[in-house]
C-alpha cells in the first residue's frame, strides 16, 4: 500500500506549522485564489466543511512545487477545491509513451 504524497511527515509537519501561523498572524477569512474572490470566514476546528482552514500548495507538486512552509498557505475548502479542478493536468508528449512491446 502506497502512502498519498500529502501524508508523509514533512508535509503533515509543514501543514501544522502554516495553519498555526495562520491563526497566530489573524488570518480570519479566505483570501481566495487567482480567479476566484472569496472571503469566508475561515473554521480552523472543524474539517472537511467548505469554510474548514486547508493548506494549499502555492506551485503545486506536479509542476515541481514542494512541501515546504514557503510554498503553503491557508484557504478555504471550497477554495482549493475549485483551484485543484481548475488547474490543468500536463499531458505527456508522444514521446514519452512506448512505441513498442519490448518493455
Amino acid at each position: 500500500m502506497t502512502t498519498s504524497r500529502t501524508g508523509t511527515s514533512t508535509y503533515l509537519r509543514n501543514r501544522g506549522r502554516v495553519l498555526r501561523q495562520a491563526q497566530r498572524d489573524g488570518l480570519t477569512h479566505c483570501p481566495g485564489v487567482p480567479g476566484r474572490t472569496c472571503g469566508v470566514q475561515l473554521d480552523y476546528a472543524v474539517p472537511l466543511t467548505p469554510a474548514s482552514a486547508e493548506t494549499d500548495h502555492i506551485v503545486e507538486h506536479r509542476q515541481g512545487g514542494s512541501d515546504d512552509v514557503d510554498n503553503l498557505r491557508v484557504i478555504c475548502r471550497t477554495c482549493n477545491l475549485w483551484r485543484n479542478r481548475k488547474q490543468p493536468v500536463a499531458i505527456p508528449s508522444p514521446e514519452q509513451f512506448p512505441t513498442s512491446r519490448d518493455w
